[in-house]
């Protein structure tokens, strides 16, 4: 599916509607599962904010019962899917979103 956005020149790398639950990259809608998509939306709307794994289980999985490791395993598939960096790693705390992070999020 191709979507219309804004000029090319202008517009960000990865747009994000929230209410359709699509990620836009390159015109183009990246299929993405449910944690995937919750996880994205999660960092996007907490730039600059680093966050453990636990937290982000807590928070996006909504529970912490899963290991700490799944967080990982989600954010090297984002990271492939959408092939921009979007996420950085901080060693030895966790994740937060790329400073210059090529995202908007067009609907809530």
């Amino acid at each position: 599916m191709t979507v219309a956005i804004p000029s090319q020149r202008t517009a960000p790398e990865v747009w994000i509607d929230v209410a359709a639950r699509q990620v836009i990259r390159g015109g183009r809608e990246v299929p993405l599962t449910r944690l995937e998509f919750d996880l994205l939306v999660f960092l996007a709307r907490h730039p600059r904010r680093v966050f453990t794994r636990d937290h982000l289980l807590r928070s996006v999985w909504g529970y912490a019962i899963a290991g700490p490791r799944s967080v990982d395993v989600h954010i090297r598939r984002l990271r492939g899917k959408l092939v921009t960096p979007v996420v950085r790693t901080i060693y030895g705390v966790g994740y937060r979103l790329e400073d210059e992070a090529p995202i908007t999020v067009v609907a809530d």
